[in-house]
């Protein structure tokens, strides 16, 4: 395929239809229509994105295994993780809000990581797997429900007041989730969904491999 090849692209925004430009790097394509960014072509995009999806996973791991905090009342002694959260929930009657929590704060984030490592790792190591569509799908599907900054912004108030009744240690969890939050909003700042495409396309029989710096479709 020929690095100028013309391809239609929809807007995300107004879902016109247009041809893609040629782009530098560094270089943005914004609809015709709306104006709303198509893509940015980024040199490397899905590699740097996949080692940061990497450490992020390591970390998601460390965060769901290690307990968040540890909280010392007067001789008494109790720590927490994630999942204990959802259970501490339900066990209060909160039944709704411990699925809500237990939903967004582990089940999703997992099945993003999971789906994100499903479609960087083969297109690196020069494969396209037969899921790589659906693994596409997922990942945009289940992002917005992706809310563990959220779980974060409220672990830090609670840390806060509850050093009022109690002497409170951060877990290695809560540092643990912290560097997820840094390193996967650093590896989405780095992806770019059109070069999924694009590497597809060039791993393709007769297809033309990317070249470091060239201008892209």
């Amino acid at each position: 395929m020929s690095p100028k090849t013309s391809h239609l692209a929809g807007c995300p925004e107004c879902d016109a239809l247009q041809h893609v430009p040629a782009l530098d790097a560094g270089a943005a394509a914004h609809c015709v229509r709306c104006g709303a960014e198509l893509f940015r072509f980024q040199p490397a995009s899905l590699d740097r994105a996949l080692a940061f999806q990497v450490a992020a996973a390591v970390l998601f791991v460390s965060a769901n295994t290690h307990p968040l905090m540890e909280l010392d009342a007067r001789g008494m002694q109790t720590t927490t993780t994630l999942f204990g959260t959802a259970v501490a929930l339900h066990e209060h009657g909160m039944n709704s809000v411990a699925l809500l929590v237990l939903a967004t704060t582990i089940i999703v984030p997992a099945v993003q990581v999971t789906a994100m490592l499903a479609m960087l790792v083969p297109l690196r190591l020069g494969i396209v797997p037969g899921w790589l569509a659906a693994a596409f799908r997922i990942e945009y599907a289940v992002r917005p429900w992706a809310m563990l900054d959220v779980f974060m912004l409220g672990a830090l108030i609670s840390l806060v007041k509850l050093t009022q009744i109690a002497t409170v240690y951060n877990g290695t969890g809560l540092y643990a989730l912290g560097l997820y939050i840094m390193l996967r909003a650093t590896a989405m700042q780095a992806y770019e969904p059109h070069e999924i495409w694009r590497r597809v396309e060039a791993l393709k029989p007769g297809g033309i491999p990317p070249v470091e710096g060239e201008a892209r479709t």
